[in-house]
């Protein structure tokens, strides 16, 4: 009786859903006949995400979310659909793996059809075959666009729009896509496979899936500087020209979006021209309920670095500076206070170092900055320490005031240039492109210089058998770390960076223009006028404190300036390269639902941050695009 009750609701049902008409009666009951009235409570998985499907859900009662995991991890929310919708049928009709999952809002009463009875009625009726067809091509596309592409700031109703001018297409190994010379008169974005795109001889990049091309040639006019040929088989997203100048018509962060990348990859072909295909207003405001809704969406996506990370490193180095101490003093022998030696003079530089690459939000691999650190100990230090002597500076022979200043003035002029020579060789890639790297490897040349000096000062007394004053020397210099050759050197190669970079102009708050190459002099007199006013030999040791707090403050204050313009930079080119998704209301359920997966996830999980395979550039977890490169990033 049940049985028959559910054939009789399950044949009404179908017999007035719109798909249906024009299949013929005894179709629709052989169909009935393998269908099954399946419930699901909420959050149960109706489809899972690339399984492989053998039935298809009709949804009688209730809505259900579809969502897919695009490529650095996050779920994303395509569509949220209700009574009547069909779901599952796209693996079906195209025989490929399901790309998207699905799972119940609320309660749920669905209709299942098993694999076999939805062939026959795809072959019993053109209309159904015709608009599943339809439907399949839209739905795969839509899911494409949506894991990861540069798509993100479209709603996701108008970006269904977007799927239907964009067509896929099959690639495979060795086919030239657009070669170097010609104008792409495409534009084209990567579902699977590798490309690579080479330039003569010179292998200029590998574009993964999330990646795109063409933009370049359609935006300038220019020919395509080099030639993109497919590494594997793969499947591209292409998209005509009127399509694509439409939609950078229509999207305001798009056309942001576009205007970094090209800054990023071909500065010399943003001209007047280019620039008014991409000019954006202020005055084009996304409404304030989208905006706050992106803003939560945002807020759990984008999770910036550890910022207590560098703490963890002043605790472990100063626990295991106190430990080596106390041993050296109570043991006496020479195993512990080399070591206590050697821990003396990195506790404060290193944790000064993890302090500064925390507050990046665009770093690079810790191993750069190990880099930069070891090569200013290994070079800047013997190369100061010849010209010093060479030079005779610094030896205690000085005896006027006059005298005084020019030997002090003179350190700070040899030392600050020898660091500066260090972040010379980081700094001149077009890698480093953002202030903040300036400040960091500063940072980094200025506290491997210090290390090392702390430990040949340690070494020296040392040498003396003077033991409690090694290790009071080595206290003193930790605690004094911070202001000294750390912050002047990043004010320094924050001075070097306004001048590799002297193509373009700093406008201040009050509308003016500083030129770069004034900036650098500037910022290099100040480091090195610093450095001096910290060397020079006061008379009473009540002058010397006071002017060690003076320049201490004055440096710590425009190095924390710095810290802020250069942040403030980062961000804004993080967010150009990302544009926050204008979500509608159906896209806030992402958040509940993303939300319990964290929660269910236990409170110890932290997002994962994600490194670029081009640059080295780590960001943020749910960066979709790296902020240096323009490259897409995957976990």
């Amino acid at each position: 009786m049940e049985r028959m009750l559910m054939t009789t609701k399950a044949m009404e049902f179908l017999r007035n859903h719109t798909l249906f008409r024009g299949v013929p009666l005894h179709e629709l009951e052989g169909a009935v006949q393998s269908m099954h009235e399946e419930f699901f409570l909420d959050g149960a998985p109706l489809i899972v995400e690339g399984s492989y499907g053998n039935s298809c859900y009709f949804i009688m009662s209730g809505q259900v979310q579809i969502v897919s995991k695009n490529l650095i991890g996050h779920t994303v929310t395509l569509d949220v659909l209700g009574e009547g919708a069909l779901i599952g049928e796209v693996s079906l009709f195209l025989e490929e793996k399901r790309t998207s999952g699905a799972q119940a809002i609320g309660e749920v009463t669905a209709l299942r059809l098993e694999q076999t009875a939805f062939s026959r009625l795809a072959a019993a009726s053109p209309m159904f075959h015709e608009s599943l067809s339809f439907s399949a091509r839209i739905r795969t596309l839509h899911a494409m666009l949506s894991k990861a592409t540069i798509w993100a700031a479209i709603p996701n109703a108008e970006l269904r729009g977007l799927a239907e001018v964009t067509v896929r297409r099959k690639v495979y190994k060795g086919d030239v896509i657009v070669s170097e010379g010609t104008m792409a008169d495409r534009f084209y974005m990567i579902a699977e496979g590798r490309f690579e795109v080479r330039s003569g001889r010179w292998k200029k990049a590998i574009y993964k899936p999330g990646d795109y091309f063409g933009e370049m040639d359609l935006l300038s006019g220019e020919a395509h500087t080099g030639t993109v040929t497919a590494l594997e088989n793969g499947e591209l997203m292409v998209m005509g020209r009127d399509e694509f100048h439409f939609v950078l018509q229509q999207y305001e962060p798009v056309r942001r979006q576009f205007h970094e990348v090209l800054r990023i990859r071909r500065p010399e072909l943003i001209t007047e021209e280019v620039s008014a295909k991409l000019q954006f207003t202020e005055a084009e405001q996304v409404p304030e309920a989208a905006v706050e809704a992106a803003a939560a969406i945002e807020a759990i996506a984008l999770t910036p670095p550890k910022k207590d990370r560098w703490m963890d490193v002043l605790l472990a180095l100063g626990g295991i500076f106190v430990a080596f101490t106390g041993l050296a003093i109570w043991l006496k022998q020479p195993v512990w206070i080399y070591a206590a030696l050697i821990s003396g003079g990195l506790v404060g530089p290193v944790s000064f170092v993890a302090y500064m690459r925390s507050s990046q939000l665009l770093g690079f691999k810790p191993i750069r900055l190990a880099a930069v650190f070891a090569a200013s100990g290994i070079i800047a230090v013997p190369v100061a320490w010849v010209l010093e002597r060479f030079w005779s500076v610094g030896s205690g022979l000085e005896t006027t005031t006059m005298e005084h200043v020019q030997a002090a003035l003179l350190i700070g002029v040899i030392e600050e240039v020898a660091k500066l020579l260090v972040c010379f060789l980081f700094l001149r890639g077009r890698k480093q492109r953002f202030l903040m790297d300036a400040v960091v490897f500063g940072a980094a040349a200025g506290m491997g210089f210090a290390a090392i000096e702390s430990i040949l000062y340690g070494f020296m007394y040392l040498q003396q058998h003077a033991t409690s004053g090694m290790l009071a020397v080595l206290w003193v210099r930790a605690f004094l770390s911070p202001f000294g050759h750390g912050t002047w050197t990043a004010i320094a190669a924050a001075g070097l960076w306004y001048g590799l970079r002297r193509s373009s102009k700093r406008t201040d708050r009050r509308g003016s223009t500083v030129h770069p190459l004034l900036m650098m002099a500037a910022l290099l007199l100040i480091s090195i006028l610093l450095h001096a006013a910290w060397d020079y030999p006061y008379a009473a040791g009540l002058w010397k404190m006071l002017g060690m707090v003076m320049v201490g403050g004055i440096g710590i204050a425009l190095l924390l300036s710095l810290i802020r313009q250069g942040t403030k930079e980062e961000r804004a080119m993080h967010r150009a390269v990302n544009p926050a998704q204008q979500v509608e209301e159906r896209l806030r359920q992402a958040v509940g639902s993303y939300s319990r997966r964290s929660a269910s996830e236990g409170p110890g999980t932290a997002p994962q941050s994600l490194t670029c395979e081009s640059c080295g550039t780590v960001s943020p977890a749910g960066t979709r695009y790296c902020g240096r490169c323009g490259q897409a990033l995957q976990l």
